[in-house]
């Protein structure tokens, strides 16, 4: 049996001329198989252990070359037989229209801004592309077929459970090799010389996809640092997803956040109820809003965190990027002592600005005369901290009238026409903006957190001045204290306040007024949260609290039992910042593995593209490895460099400034029942909370901030990472760790 070889194909003798060589004379019994490979029909239905070696063929892979033509098949099209929206989306109902605002309420631009997109918010389920049916490289059936898996000694044939094939070989199949049986696999099997001439195209593809794949695990191609959305990546790793600073966002990753700000703002007209609303979660801390006691802390840590669990019911992978105040202190120095207002700086996310189509409609409303659109179209694009410098930058006066609908005796101040008409196109084109808000001094009083003051209120060791005082005693503590002073910051004060209700023949104006208010809605409590900004900036009050509690581990958060009402859960269950799935980073940088199938003997990536500001502004440093596999025996060592792209089992960790440091597999052998030494399934049950399984993949985290400052003292501002795998002889080991990724990461 097994030794008859067919003829005709090229292709099929160059597969048995390449496991031939590599048996050599020594052919195990193979469950009574022998040289399978030599017969195609004994190997297209082999079987060892119950692994297929040749996988049958599903939907989606080549037909077999070898059969006979077949007749086109009767049906459909493509049509989607159900009907659905290819969107896979539910119409939204549209708001009810008699339905009526409360008094405080979110300024009311137009409202025709508002009417609710039927597709703006998900109905749930999986989304995206890459659904069901796609064939995607990693379900070819070269990679289900148990020969290709066995030659690259992978699961089962990994010598934990089977051994790897070839058995008793005289050497092992080079990665070129296999890559040509695979595509002979994947073209179906051809076994006579016109069946082969439909892969012939594919020989030089088969050829670059070997030697990738290869150069990639030796270090000879570099990885690259992934473009995708973070949080997509912190998926794949089934890891935490990150909050990042808000100026480290990807343009795509914030414009995310800003499509689900403004699909949340078309549903504030529904019902008081939706969750889906922008206003609904303002109310709550109209409402609810815990202050200048210890609940202060974790109760506005459950209020980001719930809000965004809202967001991510419209795309999963947004979280609030939180807004580190102190790396704007030396842009608001002259902001300090001073009376002069509205000349503050915030993050450029918050900023407005005209685009080209809100231009153009500018020209359509025939509001403004061709000296003012000349005017406008010159500053189209450019940023400004507030709607009142953009209006200055444009030439353009902020007016206001008398609301119609105002009682004769109480005259009521609204945005003009003109004004409103602005307005409506600089929140169209960032929702992140707010036209109440006028960020800078509010008198000489003011005071704005420094990098040295920010580090002084981490060093508090007591709760209570760090975190605000118990019931019984309750007070301001010392992060309570410059958030109060940030809040007041960012909504500063309407320099327009008086003249522009004057100009319209109100002499005693409303402070309270939705258009027209004396300050921005940030400094008041019962309407902050209505201002973008409010998210991003209770994100690092959060964060703050975060990192005081890993410089200060041993010191209770106050009464533990205490319930943060709306919510039934407690201080206790809010101290835990992990289980509630995210983590702060300043930046990270992702090098996803390009052949998570192919052990890493060495790995190169290109360089990060640190931004200087990362660098300057970080607090620690993390080298991560990323769901790491154990191979063969024995176990290895990792150790991991910057900047050092030669390195070699050879290179010097000692007296090395590049040498970040080491790590260690530990696994040993199985010696366990049949499937002891499986890898888990992966995990479906989102309520599946038994502990990890003793063979899921792990990660591995080494501190990188000494590294990184030597790096910089030295005047390398860009980064790369490099690992090399080495035996616990010390020697190149090129079997033993299978990873997802590596990656660099900057925490504040």
């Amino acid at each position: 049996m097994g030794e008859s070889k067919e003829k005709g194909s090229k292709r099929f003798q160059r597969v048995v001329e390449i496991l031939d060589a590599a048996q050599g004379d020594c052919v195990p019994d193979y469950q009574g198989y022998g040289a399978f490979w030599r017969d195609i029909k004994v190997l297209e239905k082999a079987e060892l252990y119950g692994q297929r070696m040749i996988a049958p063929p599903e939907p989606g892979d080549a037909e077999d070359p070898n059969a006979p033509p077949k007749g086109s098949c009767c049906g459909g099209g493509g049509a989607n037989a159900n009907g659905a929206d290819a969107s896979g989306r539910e119409p939204v109902q549209s708001p009810d229209p008699h339905d009526n605002e409360p008094a405080v309420r979110a300024v009311d631009l137009d409202a025709a801004q508002y009417v609710v997109n039927a597709t703006c918010w998900p109905s749930g389920g999986s989304g995206g592309s890459g659904g069901g049916g796609s064939n995607g490289s990693s379900n070819k059936r070269s990679n289900r077929s148990g020969l290709i898996r066995g030659l690259r000694g992978e699961y089962p044939f990994d010598g934990n459970v089977f051994p790897a094939l070839l058995w008793h070989a005289a050497h092992k199949v080079s990665e070129s090799d296999i890559a040509y049986i695979a595509a002979w696999i994947d073209a179906g099997c051809p076994t006579t010389e016109e069946a082969e001439a439909a892969i012939a195209a594919s020989e030089s593809t088969v050829s670059v996809e070997a030697n990738e794949r290869l150069a990639y695990a030796t270090g000879k191609m570099k990885h690259t640092v992934s473009e995708r959305h973070v949080n997509d990546d912190a998926k794949d790793k089934k890891e935490v997803h990150k909050r990042k600073e808000i100026s480290t966002l990807k343009p795509h990753e914030l414009q995310r956040y800003r499509d689900a700000v403004e699909c949340m703002s078309q549903y504030n007209h529904s019902s008081h109820l939706d969750e889906r609303s922008w206003f609904h979660w303002a109310r709550i801390h109209t409402n609810s809003c815990q202050h200048g006691w210890e609940q202060f802390l974790p109760w506005h840590r459950l209020y980001v965190y719930f809000f965004e669990q809202t967001l991510q019911d419209y795309d999963d992978r947004i979280t609030v990027p939180y807004w580190s105040w102190s790396d704007y202190a030396d842009a608001n120095r002259n902001t300090l002592q001073t009376e002069q207002l509205d000349i503050g700086v915030i993050p450029e996310a918050f900023n407005c600005w005209l685009d080209l189509e809100g231009y153009n409609n500018l020209e359509a409303s025939k509001l403004f005369t061709g000296a003012e659109l000349k005017k406008l179209h010159a500053i189209i694009g450019k940023p400004y901290n507030s709607g009142r410098r953009f209006l200055l930058a444009a030439g353009l006066t902020y007016t206001l009238e008398v609301d119609k609908n105002s009682p004769p005796n109480n005259p009521r101040a609204v945005w003009s026409d003109r004004t409103r008409t602005i307005y409506n196109e600089l929140q169209r084109a960032n929702p992140l903006w707010f036209p109440n808000r006028w960020p800078g001094s509010t008198g000489t009083a003011a005071f704005y957190p420094k990098p040295r003051d920010i580090k002084a209120i981490l060093k508090v060791s007591n709760w209570n001045e760090f975190g605000s005082g118990p019931i019984n005693d309750h007070f301001f503590g010392a992060l309570e204290s410059v958030h109060n002073g940030m809040h007041n910051f960012s909504g500063g004060v309407n320099p327009d306040f008086t003249t522009a209700t004057k100009a319209i023949g109100i002499d005693n104006p409303d402070i309270q007024n939705n258009e027209n208010p004396h300050n921005g809605w940030m400094v008041d409590p019962r309407v902050t949260a209505y201002d973008p900004i409010f998210w991003s900036h209770h994100s690092n009050v959060d964060r703050l609290w975060a990192v005081w509690q890993e410089l200060h581990p041993n010191v209770q958060a106050g009464d533990l039992d205490g319930v943060l009402a709306p919510w039934s859960m407690t201080v206790r269950d809010t101290l835990d910042m992990k289980k509630f799935g995210y983590e702060y980073v300043r930046d990270t940088y992702h090098y996803p593995t390009q052949h998570k199938n192919t052990a890493v003997c060495c790995f190169n990536s290109e360089k990060a593209g640190v931004r200087d500001s990362v660098l300057d502004l970080h607090r620690k440093a993390e080298v991560r490895l990323h769901r790491v596999q154990r191979g063969n025996l024995p176990n290895a060592i990792v150790r991991a460099f910057l900047n050092t792209p030669d390195a070699s089992p050879d290179t010097p960790t000692e007296g090395n400034d590049c040498f970040v440091g080491q790590v260690a597999t530990f696994h040993g052998s199985c010696y366990g029942g049949p499937g002891h030494c499986d890898l888990p399934l992966p995990k479906t049950r989102p309520f599946d909370r038994r502990t990890l399984h003793h063979h899921e993949p792990r990660n591995f985290r080494l501190d990188a901030t000494e590294c990184v400052q030597k790096m910089v003292a030295k005047g390398e501002t860009d980064l790369s990472v490099h690992l090399v795998v080495v035996g616990l002889d010390g020697k190149p080991k090129d079997d033993a760790i299978f990873m997802d990724g590596v990656s660099l990461n900057f925490f504040d």
